[in-house]
């Protein structure tokens, strides 16, 4: 008999779409005010009708006393006595389960017996094809364990026991929670506790197919793909000289090859979490890298044959000119990978080879809107800090600017920031170039400069348009700045992004663009700067030691310890799986806004907010984060660079 937690009750609704999660706080903070059963209170405060409660998890069904499964169904008039016998008679024969022959038999649908035995097991019964399952699942277990004993990983929940240690759990889809031995399989294998879930047999065979698409087997597909072009292949465009432009004619075949090997590097590379796709003419073969984690990384090479074509049919997907290659283009396009819709923005650059002449390079951005959607309590700040930044962003006027280099994580941020915000009696309105993430209850403008849609433009027409919340996408010149303060000073509020080294450096940065000392010292409520570090593989984490050297030169003591990934095969040997953010947030006070009006530099300002305000730099966040396990000392240290 298996005992499911109900402990996960919730985020199973959750993830069948049955409730938001503001119901479920809502309703978990009521299950521990009056210690009544989750599900009651679900009920009790009509967020979830009783019908679909049992239809999705069964878990209302259970009855008090077990029944075999041929007597529950005879009880609940699912099946006939004369049914019921010729069932028990068939099994003798074949030997499988009651309710299998009775499925087989065409006596009741498989949905119907998955929930019977979902009563007599006290397990919870889901629907894999609405069942949002962790995209990262594959990774926790191989696809040829989940095919053998059909079962499907769907996410990894945490939560905190009496002794305040946190306990890790893997919550499983299987068509049989009875089998012990397999559950033991997976527990060994996950090193972690099991939590059940019964589903129907096809629903769990299509999950496996959906969990790993395009996980280890389109690998070998693109380089086979790859590979099989290269038979026969003698690079003869490398005497082709100034004739670059000409494309070899290519037989149906090869053809076919270039649309299947351009959709198999575009697939691959969404399912890897690349942030972009790099196509590099060479003189003897096109370079693909893919950029994951912030590192490139090299991908099998392209035979120079098919180079022209591949580069031209992402010029056509894009729509953008194939016969113009000696100007950079820019272009987009939408694909379709696993039922969701990804954007890729494309932009291509005239480069010169010695023998094959002008080339191009194309770089595709993948802008995919299931990935970066981290709320900001999962995105890694200081407790501390997140308040601080909290309270910035609900202020009802003035201006909150995020700096860092660029692919430093501001745009998720500042999304991140106009979702915790986001509420029906306000008006929020973007200006972006691009917009890289839609937000439904947003009014996202894309800029276009060619029209005259430029970001100074777009604040005087947005101010017109009686907004509450402004997103300026960056603070680029004198004049966006002077209208991004003016609307700040007349009661709206505005985010904005920046370059800077760090969060002190905004200001002078700004008194640079012309801005009057007083008016910034008034308007900027919080500056938030940071960075991306890798995050150390959870997979092959371990106690490193550190050197004394670097010991002394950080000020850390002996007993600190940090980690490291020693590499393994869900990292790719890397070590380092994802990433997380460090963070310093300037909050101006007295003494802050004084130097501003002074005109001091950013080393004096900073100096000024880590004494009075209690500031954590860059470098004391990092180096926390890697005390923690999150990153490495060396990723902190790298990160945090101009922070010394």
């Amino acid at each position: 008999m298996i005992s499911n937690t109900k402990m996960n009750l919730g985020e199973l609704l959750l993830r069948q779409g049955v409730l938001d999660e503001d119901q479920l706080n809502h309703a978990v903070s009521e299950h521990k005010r009056t210690g009544m059963a989750l599900a009651k209170i679900l009920i009790r405060l009509g967020m979830v009708s009783e019908d679909t409660l049992t239809s999705i998890l069964g878990v209302q069904m259970q009855s008090a006393t077990k029944m075999r499964i041929g007597e529950m169904l005879l009880a609940q008039k699912y099946i006939t006595r004369e049914q019921l016998e010729q069932a028990l008679e068939t099994q003798k024969n074949t030997g499988k389960r009651l309710g299998r022959t009775l499925v087989d038999l065409g006596f009741m649908p498989e949905e119907r017996l998955i929930e019977i035995l979902s009563r007599q097991f006290e397990v919870p019964y889901v629907k894999l094809d609405s069942f949002a399952i962790d995209p990262e699942a594959y990774t926790y277990l191989p696809e040829d364990l989940c095919k053998a004993y059909k079962v499907v990983p769907l996410f990894v929940s945490k939560s905190e026991d009496d002794r305040r240690i946190i306990r890790e759990s893997l919550t499983l889809a299987m068509t049989d929670p009875t089998n012990m031995r397999v559950i033991n399989i997976v527990k060994f294998k996950v090193k972690m506790e099991v939590d059940v879930v019964m589903a129907s047999d096809s629903d769990v065979q299509k999950a496996i197919e959906r969990v790993f698409a395009g996980h280890g087997s389109q690998e070998e597909s693109l380089a086979e793909l790859i590979s099989e072009t290269k038979d026969g292949e003698e690079l003869e465009t490398v005497e082709r000289g100034q004739g670059g432009n000409d494309e070899p004619e290519l037989s149906d075949e090869e053809g076919r090859a270039v649309v299947k090997i351009v959709t198999t590097l575009i697939h691959e590379a969404i399912a890897r979490h690349a942030s972009d796709i790099h196509l590099e003419p060479q003189e003897t073969f096109l370079k693909l890298r893919y950029r994951i984690d912030g590192d490139l990384q090299v991908q099998p090479p392209i035979p120079a044959r098919l180079m022209p074509q591949i580069l031209s049919r992402i010029k056509l997907l894009s729509k953008m000119d194939i016969a113009e290659k000696r100007k950079p283009l820019d272009g987009r396009f939408t694909v379709r990978y696993k039922g969701a819709e990804v954007d890729l923005r494309v932009s291509s650059f005239p480069i010169s080879l010695r023998k094959r002449g002008v080339c191009e390079k194309i770089v595709m951005r993948i802008l995919d809107p299931n990935s970066g959607q981290f709320p900001l309590k999962d995105m890694g700040f200081d407790p501390r800090v997140l308040k601080q930044f909290i309270d910035a962003i609900n202020a009802p006027n003035g201006i909150v600017l995020v700096t860092g280099p660029t692919g430093s994580g501001k745009s998720t941020t500042l999304y991140a920031s106009i979702r915790e915000i986001l509420d029906s009696t306000i008006n929020i309105s973007t200006m972006e170039d691009p917009v890289e993430l839609n937000i439904d209850g947003v009014n996202q403008g894309q800029i276009n400069n060619a029209a005259g849609f430029t970001f100074a433009a777009g604040i005087r027409a947005l101010l017109r348009q009686d907004p509450d919340v402004i997103m300026i996408g960056e603070m680029r010149d004198q004049e966006t700045s002077s209208m991004a303060i003016e609307a700040a000073l007349t009661g709206h509020l505005v985010f904005s992004t920046l370059h800077t080294n760090d969060a002190a450096g905004a200001f002078p940065r700004l008194l640079e663009m012309g801005l009057e000392p007083f008016l910034v010292s008034t308007a900027i409520k919080g500056v938030l700067a940071q960075r991306l570090v890798r995050r150390i593989c959870k997979y092959c984490k371990e106690p490193v030691e550190i050197s004394q050297a670097m010991r002394d030169e950080l000020h850390l003591s002996p007993e600190m310890q940090f980690y490291h990934g020693r590499g393994c095969e869900k990292c790719d040997g890397s070590g380092y799986k994802g990433r997380c953010g460090i963070y310093e947030f300037l909050v101006p006070n007295e003494t802050v806004r004084n130097l501003i009006i002074k005109r001091s530099s950013g080393d004096v300002i900073k100096r000024a907010a880590m004494k009075e305000c209690g500031m954590i730099t860059l470098r004391m966040d990092g180096i926390q984060k890697a005390l923690d396990g999150h990153t490495t000392l060396e990723q902190a240290v790298g990160a945090s660079a101009a922070d010394d």
